[in-house]
């Protein structure tokens, strides 16, 4: 059930997305505790995005989860942070990162909700 966008104004190879989201899904599934098999990742490359008046290389991400739990997002902001400016060059401060925590009920799997 979680599921990780990352929206970055980088154009990125096909090698290299899957580079990042095969990481990003093994470290949500470590972060929050889930099975890997719940995870969904998604790369957005090459978005026209401005952050502070500059076009300089940027990245959005959010993560949505069932029972997200707010003390876990500093550690988890730290360890998304890095790994966006391991794999893709984006340094921190050119980093946001948005957490939702959703009702299971407003969570749909398999033809019914979680």
């Amino acid at each position: 059930m979680p599921y990780l966008k990352i929206q970055t104004n980088l154009p990125l190879s096909a090698k290299a997305q899957r580079t990042v989201m095969r990481e990003a899904s093994i470290l949500v599934a470590r972060e929050l505790e889930k099975p890997e098999s719940f995870v969904m990742i998604a790369v957005q490359p090459d978005t026209a995005m401005l952050f502070a008046g500059s076009d300089e290389p940027v990245a959005f991400l959010e993560l949505k989860s069932v029972g997200l739990p707010g003390r876990k997002t500093k550690a988890l902001s730290q360890v998304l942070c890095t790994l966006i400016e391991t794999h893709l060059g984006i340094t921190k401060d050119r980093v946001y990162v948005k957490f939702i925590d959703v009702n299971r009920g407003m969570w749909g799997w398999k033809g019914d909700t979680l």
